[in-house]
């Protein structure tokens, strides 16, 4: 059986990138392509990403062909103002791609906006374009427009991710590859994601200094996460799909988007590893990025990995038909296994907090299970909390 392929991120840091490309095959899988952002005076992005320049920018182009690896530049802004749509600023678009394909080797191109994609695969049709996540592909109706527009890879809408059915019906519909995003932890049918991704699209090319530093930037989060503590089965109802069920979508892809652009070193290298081996041990929420990792962040919670296999998780999930007020699968799985107030490892690690995570470890009191719920009782909402790592010192 041949192999796994995956997208790995480029988060900015040029140690990450030192560390991923040393993973770049593991066992029968390998990293197919890394996926990174351009200088923001010519890519807009879903993402806010540290400032870079065009050298620098070609300097890590150069590095990941070296090792035999793909670029995947992302262009996946959602929103670019009406400067997107004039011929200076489509013109100044069409001309940086060119170059990073043309004179640099950038293989592909992730994009959202479908009269880009259609404008690339006119003015330079040899480069391969990816349709992005934020594309909302969720339809076979909506599959064959961007594969008319242009696309050659299609990254799903991650609601989706779950209907095996409707997945095989987009990949024979449009015969295209499907490159299946893994580790985002938002919530299912998020009614705050459009306008988040819209709001992150201006900060990544017009207010950098300011991102996340807004009331309503951080109130996306805030919402999501309220939404996350009220109900705790949202976080197993997310799209996700756990490093050990990859291979399960054999008859769709072996292509797989890892998220983590934003993250730091150790969230990054950690989740690239586990979903090369295909296999992880520990809390699931530690690999997972957008809401449930700000959650965890906030509120320590914890989900054993290895836990879902007995409630045969992946076999229930797949056969759902969403139909959540007949059904309380998920909440009652979640009263299992859903705790707050853990401290693991890798908590303290994403917190920059290395130092008390070995003293701990050496201690054996990792994973760390309060006595007393530190969040329960607090009263004070989210907006007042405090960061859960920060507690232990």
């Amino acid at each position: 059986m041949a192999g796994l392929e995956f997208s790995a991120p480029y988060n900015g840091d040029p140690e990450t990138l030192e560390e991923i490309l040393k993973l770049k095959r593991l066992g029968k899988n390998r990293i197919r392509e890394i996926y990174l952002s351009g200088p923001e005076e010519y890519a807009g992005s879903g993402r806010v990403m540290p400032e870079t320049d065009f050298d620098a920018f070609t300097d890590v182009v150069d590095k990941i062909h070296k090792e035999g690896i793909r670029v995947n530049l992302v262009f996946n802004s959602t929103c670019g103002g009406t400067e997107w749509y004039s011929p200076e600023g489509v013109k100044s678009t069409m001309e940086f791609i060119r170059q990073m394909h043309e004179e640099h080797g950038v293989e592909e191109v992730t994009i959202a906006n479908p009269l880009f994609i259609m404008e690339v695969n006119r003015r330079i049709p040899a480069i391969t374009i990816g349709a992005s996540v934020l594309c909302d592909i969720d339809s076979v109706q909506k599959a064959l427009i961007y594969r008319k527009a242009g696309a050659k890879v299609i990254t799903p809408d991650v609601n989706i991710n779950r209907d095996l059915k409707l997945l095989k019906e987009i990949k024979e519909a449009t015969n295209l590859e499907l490159k299946l995003m893994v580790n985002e932890g938002c919530l299912h049918k998020c009614p705050f994601r459009k306008f988040h991704f819209n709001d992150t699209s201006h900060q990544a090319k017009e207010v950098r200094e300011l991102a996340m530093s807004t009331p309503y930037t951080a109130g996306f989060f805030d919402a999501c996460n309220q939404v996350m503590h009220e109900d705790h089965s949202q976080i197993l109802k997310s799209g996700w799909i756990r490093p050990e069920d990859t291979k399960k979508y054999s008859e769709i892809t072996s292509f797989f988007k890892i998220v983590g652009r934003s993250q730091g070193m150790s969230k990054v290298i950690r989740t690239t590893k586990a979903y090369l081996e295909e296999s992880w041990y520990g809390d699931l929420i530690d690999i997972l990025c957008a809401s449930s990792g700000r959650f965890t962040s906030r509120f320590g919670s914890y989900l054993n990995n290895q836990s879902l296999e007995k409630y045969k998780f992946f076999e229930t999930i797949t056969s759902c038909d969403n139909n959540c007020r007949q059904c309380n699968y998920c909440e009652e799985l979640a009263g299992r296994l859903i705790k707050l107030g853990v401290l693991t490892r890798e908590k303290l690690e994403d917190d920059g907090r290395t130092d008390v995570a070995d003293k701990l470890g050496k201690a054996g009191r990792l994973p760390l299970i309060p006595s007393f719920n530190l969040i329960k009782d607090q009263g004070r909402g989210l907006k007042g909390e405090v960061p859960f790592q920060t507690r232990f010192k």
